[in-house]
């Protein structure tokens, strides 16, 4: 596990979510972590492995190749794309990614979108999700001073007054 002071961040919320919207500060201007470890894994087959006989029979040689992707836990992330149920934020920092990982709203907070089976899609791919399941995503608690948040509870109006 990293060694990141957890009480610089808080859990990104719906509410937050709201009060940033509020501010007109657009969820790409956000900086966004993950909380625990995401590691995803894939097979991938080596295209000069393929051969095709002359009856149509595709066969592989050498076998296959794993593909895995590590985000170790608060790697800073950017969101997107969103909708008003989910984020998708990348930790590439190639810049190729152009979907992201998604996140969607489940209560208050932003998990990991995982499939069946522990199943995860990640670019145009579907990987196993060997860790990160329950991942949900953060922000620095500075975030929260850029957001004036102005709340009162009303008492209720009865008739004749």
């Amino acid at each position: 596990m990293n060694s990141v002071p957890l009480s610089n961040y808080t859990v990104f919320t719906e509410d937050l979510r709201r009060d940033l919207e509020a501010a007109n500060i657009p969820l790409s201007k956000v900086q966004f972590f993950n909380d625990k470890p995401i590691t995803i894994r894939r097979e991938v087959s080596d295209p000069n492995d393929i051969k095709v006989n002359p009856e149509g029979q595709i066969t592989m040689s050498n076998g296959k190749s794993i593909q895995t992707i590590n985000v170790l836990p608060f790697t800073p992330g950017v969101s997107l794309s969103s909708d008003p149920a989910s984020i998708h934020v990348s930790w590439d920092d190639t810049q190729q990614d152009t979907k992201g990982m998604k996140f969607n709203l489940s209560g208050q907070h932003y998990f990991i979108d995982v499939l069946s089976n522990n199943k995860f899609q990640y670019k145009t791919w579907v990987f196993d999700l060997q860790s990160g399941n329950g991942t949900r995503l953060f922000v620095k608690k500075d975030l929260l001073k850029q957001v004036k948040n102005s709340r009162e509870t009303l008492k209720g109006r009865k008739v004749g007054e």
